[in-house]
């Protein structure tokens, strides 16, 4: 959690990850450069050997501004300097195109859409059944479970804020109890029974550990004339 500004901020989890070489294309002599545009994807050699389908792999594509739809070729490299391009199985062709998946099946996506998956750009490629599905590439560190008593302190002292642009985690409960102090007129009633007493307060706040109400007073002296 961020001390400074009382938020939760999640890793991406991409350390350790490899991550292969992405590159568009220029128009494709004789493809449907109306409605693709084309990529290359530089994987190594022995990559259909290695393939994790559970894992799939990692590229970097920086945002452009295309509605066109990507498909891409993957193509490996030989230590000798050749190259050779893996074939889709089910056109039998080079290119397979980048769709999302979703609970009805799969969609289009466009490349100018692909920020919405991932801002930074960092996505992760599964291979499919004659296509690559295309996910976020980043992995929160943050797991949904039963809170320690740690974790509910932490999760209730963060407040969903400003900087970031999908703020989901955190309740900022603590701020809120604390501001209401102000609020529902129990600072002033503190005050007026204190004064009775001279006793000025000067400073009223919880601590969120013990659930005790702390009062910063100071005695008031009596003058006589």
């Amino acid at each position: 959690m961020d001390a400074e500004y009382g938020e939760v901020e999640t890793s991406g989890n991409i350390a350790g990850k490899s991550f292969y070489d992405f590159r568009l294309l220029d128009a494709v002599a004789g493809a449907d450069n109306d409605t693709f545009r084309y990529g290359e994807i530089t994987v190594p050699v022995g990559f259909v050997y290695t393939y994790n389908d559970g894992k799939g792999f990692h590229v970097r594509i920086p945002y452009t501004p295309d509605m066109r739809r990507l498909t891409v070729r993957l193509v490996m490299e030989s230590g000798s300097g050749g190259t050779e391009y893996l074939r889709n199985p089910a056109t039998g062709k080079h290119w397979f195109p980048v769709v999302v998946e979703t609970e009805a099946g799969t969609a289009d996506i466009a490349l100018a859409a692909f920020f919405s998956l991932n801002e930074k750009g960092v996505y992760n490629l599964l291979s499919r059944d004659g296509y690559l599905a295309v996910y976020s590439g980043s992995e929160t560190d943050f797991e949904i479970g039963a809170a320690k008593a740690q974790n509910e302190t932490f999760l209730l002292k963060a407040s969903a804020g400003n900087l970031y642009q999908h703020s989901t985690t955190g309740v900022g409960l603590v701020d809120y109890l604390h501001s209401s102090l102000e609020n529902n007129g129990l600072a002033a009633k503190l005050q007026s029974e204190f004064l009775s007493d001279k006793v000025v307060i000067k400073n009223a706040y919880m601590d969120s550990a013990t659930g005790e109400l702390l009062l910063e007073t100071e005695e008031k002296e009596e003058n006589d004339g």
